[in-house]
């Protein structure tokens, strides 16, 4: 019933009689993570209810991204820059901001050079835009950075809709803290408040000129509202959703065989090997899916699977035992994201301390890369861990419908929606999820009694828990002893919640509104928002000053570690040196000066 009054309101939006609008996404970078999921579902969905939609992005790695974007079901423009993501491994932020800025201002020049053809000669175009003349749009779509809106919107007199996914400034302060607790301070220094308040300031003054500000939950437009109070803006929550029509065993098996044949045309057994494991019924699974980032506190899954494993062996009955278990974990990998690299390093270092037999397979390995020759399926049986970095889609949504993955862990802390465990629910899988953020407006919990029996079958998905590994071994436990029964009535009330609330012709509907809302508002008046934008130039000179202070110093300090490095290799090479002279030996280069010393014989 559900379903039908869903479709017979995307039927009806598609045959309504208000102009279909032609609407531009800009995101940063078309990867694999919750924010690029919900971009790509959002275009898709509002494409099929007769939208024209292109989304402008700085990256886009067919290897590393959603299907849509790369199938050509959606039409991508790379804006290509020469700005990098960071310099000297610092300013992120800044970098992030100034990529935006070279996206907007060569969108900008393309639409003109489309309104107004043979203004500029062509290898002059091509040198400062990476577009071809393109139309102008009706309504411009931002999420992640809000940078380049006030651009957009003034100079192009266009309609803008912001998505804000959690505010930047709250995500820098939060991992500023990690970091200073991580050197044993108290908090951030004064020098960096100072740095970030032009940047946060910024933030605050460039969403301001959204038309429309959309939330992923209650939780985000909560922090919104306590971050940006000077705005008095309240935002409106659109859920991201989840197709769960994609879900289709059917479907399923058409991806995977497709894939197979695929790794079989390029020789690699790596491949291969993974679209066969994820097929395999052998042993009780564990899920987790996340990016490979500390904040998705990963390691949680881990060590609460080790306890829970070591308690089952202990306690096992012949009425429950549940037999092999093993824990697999999924995640966003790019070798270009310093955090993406060291957190998996250090999940590889945790399980074998932990005593875990561990594997790691990458789908998205270059082929001279190790191991450049597929495990045995004795070697995959042995281990109780496995690491699939960037994992295609097909294989992960195979792994959640594969009959032996009980339950699914989502591990992060204070997260801001959390789209993985609505995808578990579409596939009708209990979640594990921390008593925090988003997965409490998405997880109903299943009331556990005193004896581990489920009393909320009605509404219940799943278990909402303190991020403790002892409690959540507990939870892992009680997931893992779930009656059959249970089990159905829990799958029936997960995939329920999906559709009524979570599911894409949901989210569609609400995002047509915005941005029919946001369009209905008329031209963009030219003194509309000058206070601000006076302002946000202001703000922007401020930032622009305080950013090249900050990279000389920066400088400054890399010289001085780079000339402390030399020194200490001189001074090593010195004491080498010395100590060849009393033995004997001839030669030796100088490792700074790059020249022979002279012979100590």
């Amino acid at each position: 019933m559900v379903l039908d009054r869903q479709s017979a309101a995307v039927a009806n939006s598609v045959h309504s009689p208000r102009k279909k609008l032609r609407i531009g996404f800009v995101h940063p970078d078309l990867g694999i993570g919750g924010a690029e999921k919900l971009i790509v579902d959002a275009a898709v969905s509002l494409q099929q209810l007769g939208h024209e939609v292109v989304i402008f992005t700085s990256h886009h790695d067919p290897r590393h991204c959603f299907e849509p974007t790369r199938d050509g079901t959606l039409k991508v423009q790379v804006m290509r820059t020469c700005i990098p993501r960071s310099i000297f491994g610092s300013f992120h932020l800044p970098c992030a901001i100034l990529q935006q800025m070279s996206l907007v201002f060569q969108l900008i020049l393309s639409i003109m050079l489309f309104q107004y053809p043979g203004t500029m000669p062509r290898f002059v175009a091509n040198r400062l835009t990476s577009s071809p003349p393109i139309p102008a749009f009706d309504l411009f779509f931002f999420d992640q950075l809000p940078a380049g809106i006030p651009w957009l919107k003034i100079l192009l007199a266009t309609r803008v809709v912001y998505y804000c996914h959690f505010p930047d400034k709250d995500i820098g302060n939060s991992i500023a803290m990690q970091k200073a607790h991580a050197r044993g301070e108290s908090g951030p220094s004064v020098f960096r408040k100072l740095y970030r308040l032009p940047f946060d300031l910024f933030e605050e003054g460039t969403t301001d000129y959204a038309d429309k500000i959309l939330v992923n939950s209650e939780f985000t437009s909560a922090q919104f509202v306590k971050s940006f109070f000077r705005l008095r803006r309240q935002p409106r929550v659109c859920y991201p959703g989840v197709d769960y029509t994609q879900f289709e065993p059917s479907k399923m098996e058409q991806a995977v065989k497709k894939l197979e044949k695929e790794a079989q045309e390029m020789g690699d057994p790596i491949r291969g090997s993974i679209a066969r494991f994820c097929r395999d019924e052998s042993k009780t699974t564990l899920l987790s899916i996340n990016r490979f980032e500390a904040k998705k506190n990963v390691a949680l899954a881990l060590e609460a699977f080790a306890i829970a494993q070591k308690e089952m062996a202990a306690t096992a009955t012949s009425e429950d035992d549940v037999g092999p278990m093993r824990l697999v974990l999924v995640g966003g990998y790019d070798k270009r994201v310093r955090d993406n690299v060291a957190t998996l390093k250090e999940l590889q270092v945790q399980a074998n301390e932990l005593g875990l037999s561990a594997v790691t397979l990458s789908y998205n390995r270059q082929t001279f890369e190790t191991p450049t020759t597929a495990p045995t399926p004795e070697e995959l049986a042995k281990a109780s861990v496995i690491f699939l970095p960037s994992l295609p889609m097909a294989l992960i949504h195979t792994l959640l419908l594969n009959p032996a993955t009980k339950a699914l862990l989502y591990t992060p802390t204070e997260e801001h929606f959390g789209i993985v465990p609505l995808e578990a629910m579409a596939c009708g899988l209990p979640v594990l999820a921390t008593n925090t953020g988003g997965p409490v407006e998405t997880v109903v919990d299943l009331a556990l009694s005193a004896d581990g029996v489920p009393t909320n079958l009605t509404t219940g998905t799943g278990l909402l828990r303190h991020p403790s590994a002892p409690i959540w071994a507990v939870s892992i436990i009680a997931l893992l002893k779930l009656s059959r029964t249970h089990r159905s009535e829990i799958s029936t009330a997960a995939k329920k919640r999906v559709e009524e609330k979570f599911s894409t012709e949901v989210l569609s509907l609400a995002l047509e509104k915005a941005c029919y809302d946001a369009f209905e508002l008329g031209k963009v008046r030219g003194d509309e928002g000058l206070y601000q934008w006076s302002s946000t130039i202001a703000v922007l000179i401020v930032m622009s000053t305080l950013f090249w202070v900050n990279v000389y110093f920066s400088h400054d300090k890399w010289l001085a570690q780079q000339a402390a490095k030399l020194a200490k290799e001189k001074e090593k090479w010195l004491a080498e040196l010395k100590r060849d002279q009393r033995t004997g030996f001839n030669v030796h280069a100088d490792p700074v000066a790059g020249a022979a010393a002279p012979s100590p014989i």
